[in-house]
């Protein structure tokens, strides 16, 4: 009997968590950097705290989480990250998409049919989402930008908007016009010029 969507999903979540606890645990043997430590600490607390009802749920429908392997490839892809910079951003992009998963999941039919795992789902994004916050409160503080394209942030100019008076965005206001309508079924209205003699 192939498996269930439920069960692929949260296994392959169960897989991410292990793997990141191990990538935490690594960082934090590279870093002195206090704050970084103390933002590691608290990823790898958190985490840990997540396995736990996370598997006692695989469990219920069969799935043995011991037996799931760390994925691979996440973990080269993090082995790969130098200084604290870097490493970072990898946490920060891997909580971005996982605060982003767990939306997606709340959303899904299947996911949520069983209250149970709906509250599960919930709990988990709420925890990821508060570990993104601190990650990204944490590079704030360390001056480290949140993707590398971008310069140091001192170094960038501070640019002030130009405020024009009573302006607003229209894009919305503008769509329901009637001048927006057109006569013909179903067309975008032609400029007067390319219409036909009229």
């Amino acid at each position: 009997m192939t498996e269930s969507i439920v069960a692929i999903r949260m296994a392959r979540n169960l897989r991410y968590k292990l793997t990141y606890i191990k990538i935490f645990e690594t960082y934090l043997e590279q870093n002195s950097d206090p704050e970084v430590v103390n933002l590691l600490k608290l990823l790898l607390q958190s985490q840990q705290a997540e396995v736990a009802p996370l598997s006692s749920y695989l469990r219920k429908i069969d799935v043995n989480p011991q037996e799931l392997p760390l994925d691979d490839k996440l973990m080269a892809h993090a082995l790969a990250r130098q200084d604290y910079k870097s490493q970072l951003r990898f946490i920060y992009d891997g909580l971005s998409r996982a605060v982003s998963w767990y939306k997606t999941q709340l959303v899904d039919k299947q996911m949520v049919a069983d209250p149970e795992l709906r509250q599960l789902l919930f709990e988990l994004g709420e925890a990821d989402a508060a570990q993104l916050w601190r990650t990204e409160a944490t590079m704030a503080m360390l001056k480290v930008p949140l993707v590398l394209k971008e310069k140091e942030w001192d170094e960038r100019p501070r640019i002030e908007p130009e405020v024009e008076e009573g302006w607003r965005p229209r894009l919305l206001e503008d769509i329901g016009r009637p001048s927006w309508t057109s006569k013909q079924s179903g067309r975008w209205p032609r400029p007067p010029r390319y219409q036909r003699g009229e």
